[in-house]
């Protein structure tokens, strides 16, 4: 109804306010006509700030003047609907090639983040290292530049031909500059790479060694946690292989061991302790009993969904009930914990 309904008006209003020639700005916005708003409800999340009627050159009687020591706040960070926003308002890309740049930025670990973006070392060395050496191939206005031309082309205005060997010209400059400098380019790049792989990988202190560091590593069976002074320490975990791991650089407050971060399509990331063995993963008071006498087979738990057997299960995430007719019955619950804090 909200979409078929009429349109809703909003009245701005700014006032500018001299004080001995320092311009102070208040600004409000109203609903005039509500349209569409009546049927939307709630879900219509606008805020109706009505400023006082005032006229040009109207004088502003002083109450009060409280001082606040504040600092400039930095702008927001990206978001992938913002960040394409943007690169629409400059010119960069077209409708069908945005979702993908920014895609690739992801791909290649140039930018991580999920709700709003953020620029990871191995993006910004990279950026730094092309800048230093070879600008020409970062340059907004040239991107900018062909874009237009190609708008032109398909408007009729230009020759395809004249656009191709203008842009030949182009990309053999960028190739000569880059050619120049190739050895220092790829030295920093490759110096970056190890940077933020290691950065990466990295998930806190070993345990069990003096000076070791635990570090994601890749096997035949999947990911686990080791220490880099291996062989000599062989400190091992392992780790989920249903999620995308990272470092989350917080230690447990229960066993001291670093904390990683489980992230799931469509599922909110999990935090969990390293540690299998942690306190803080066994469940205590009466959903601790419980599961103590599921486990040894004194009380009998039946699955909602197939009126199987539920039976106690361990994870690195810690104990669940899983159905006993695993993987025909995949239903599991968690064991909530009553222990107060």
């Amino acid at each position: 109804m909200a979409t078929f309904g009429e349109a809703a008006t909003r009245e701005t209003m700014k006032i500018n306010i001299d004080v001995n020639k320092e311009i102070f700005v208040a600004k409000g916005t109203r609903t005039i006509e509500k349209g569409w708003f009546v049927y939307y409800g709630s879900y219509v999340r606008l805020e109706e700030e009505e400023l006082p009627h005032v006229k040009e050159n109207d004088k502003v009687n002083v109450k009060k003047i409280t001082m606040y020591d504040k600092e400039t706040l930095p702008p927001k960070r990206y978001t992938p609907a913002s960040i394409i926003k943007e690169l629409e308002k400059n010119g960069l890309g077209t409708k069908a090639t945005r979702a993908n740049i920014i895609d690739t930025l992801f791909q290649r670990h140039y930018v991580h983040g999920q709700k709003s973006i953020e620029a990871t070392e191995l993006g910004i060395n990279t950026i730094a290292t092309l800048e230093k050496y070879v600008p020409k191939i970062i340059d907004e206005a040239l991107t900018r530049h062909f874009e237009n031309e190609m708008e032109e082309i398909r408007e009729g205005k230009k020759k395809k031909e004249d656009v191709l060997k203008e842009a030949e010209k182009d990309i053999i400059d960028v190739v000569k500059d880059f050619r120049k400098h190739e050895k220092e380019v790829g030295e920093s790049l490759k110096k970056a790479h190890w940077e933020a792989k290691d950065a990466i990988s990295t998930l806190g202190s070993c345990p069990n060694c003096k000076g070791g560091i635990l570090m994601m590593r890749k096997g035949k069976y999947g990911s686990f946690a080791a220490c880099n002074k291996y062989p000599k320490c062989k400190t091992t975990y392992s780790l989920p292989n249903n999620a995308v791991i990272k470092p989350s650089k917080n230690v447990c407050k229960t066993c001291n061991m670093p904390m990683v971060l489980a992230i799931k399509s469509r599922k909110k990331p999990m935090e969990f302790c390293l540690n299998p063995h942690c306190k803080s993963k066994h469940v205590e008071g009466k959903a601790g009993k419980e599961a103590k006498a599921v486990a040894k087979g004194k009380i009998e738990k039946k699955c909602p969904k197939c009126d199987g057997n539920l039976v106690l299960r361990s994870s690195i995430y810690g104990k669940f009930y899983g159905c006993l007719n695993y993987p025909k019955c995949k239903h599991t619950e968690k064991l909530e914990n009553n222990k107060k804090e």
